[in-house]
């Protein structure tokens, strides 16, 4: 695998990390206008002072949910103001804690409809893909299943979603104006971009359809045209969201998170690494997983 492609590999946690999940967790860090980062160096979790209460985009896994009371009280907030919470897909890693927050806030939760249903329909895959990652990585049942093209609002953020499947057959990736110093920038969040389970092996392993191979490449082509000026990642490396802060804390010029060209390169990335991905043997696409990048990735990172 090209080395460039490696945060679309194997970005799994260390198994002493999935042990002592606070290994991997940082502190956390202003983005831009009313936008926060409050997830770890695995799982993102985008934080939103909406002015009516909080909303998370995502979540991390139920291990990452002590690291993320913290990195919230760090910040200033209070999670008994959370109101919302936001899943961009069906996966352990971007829901694990959302009963648990819910169980002390009370907060609603919105997931897209297909992913819902298909979550919900195999619960033993779905205890396949959670298994070594600790407990109470609990499937829920959205208080909101969206469907693709909703425009939701939340406080002072007005959220267009989107169904983007292809990494899971119900992705949504989600698109909203925020005010930056009297200048209205457009958030982005490609909702699913890892293709791992994508290899002709890994869909008949999950009882999914050869099909989506063409659909993940519809999914990135149905979003090329969005206008996105800061682009998010539901898992930091994908946007390079702890590079950018540490760029800014060395004193870059101006805010390295508002970068209008970053939306084409990505998804151009993501298209590139995943064609080639599909010419791989079964020994190669094997290769490609059999150790995790994930601190190979961030050697860099002071």
């Amino acid at each position: 695998m090209a080395a460039k492609f490696i945060r679309f590999g194997n970005m799994m946690p260390t198994e002493e990390q999935k042990e002592r999940p606070y290994l991997i967790d940082r502190d956390p860090f202003h983005i831009a206008g009313n936008l926060y980062y409050v997830g770890n160096l695995w799982c993102a979790s985008h934080l939103i002072d909406t002015g009516e209460g909080l909303l998370l985009l995502d979540v991390p896994a139920a291990s990452g949910y002590p690291g993320l009371l913290i990195n919230i009280q760090k910040l200033g907030f209070n999670v008994c103001d959370l109101k919302w919470i936001v899943c961009s897909h069906a996966h352990t890693d971007h829901y694990g804690c959302i009963r648990a927050l819910v169980a002390r806030t009370g907060a609603k939760t919105y997931m897209g409809r297909v992913d819902t249903e298909d979550m919900l329909n195999n619960p033993e895959r779905t205890k396949r893909l959670d298994a070594g990652l600790g407990p109470y990585n609990e499937p829920f049942t959205p208080d909101v299943m969206l469907e693709d093209g909703d425009v939701v609002t939340f406080g002072n953020v007005t959220m267009k979603c989107v169904l983007t499947p292809g990494h899971t057959i119900g992705v949504m990736s989600h698109f909203w104006d925020m005010d930056v110093d009297g200048q209205t920038l457009r958030v982005g969040i490609y909702g699913g971009s890892g293709y791992g389970s994508l290899s002709t092996e890994g869909l008949k392993k999950f009882g999914q359809p050869l099909s989506m191979q063409r659909v993940f490449v519809e999914s990135i082509e149905k979003v090329w045209d969005e206008k996105v000026d800061i682009m998010l990642g539901n898992h930091p490396f994908h946007s390079d969201e702890y590079y950018k802060n540490q760029k800014r804390q060395q004193g870059c010029e101006g805010n390295p998170f508002i970068d209008p060209t970053e939306w084409h390169r990505y998804l151009t990335e993501l298209r590139t690494g995943f064609e080639e991905f599909l010419t791989y043997t079964p020994e190669q696409a094997g290769e490609m997983f059999a150790e995790t990048h994930l601190m190979e990735y961030y050697k860099d990172l002071v």
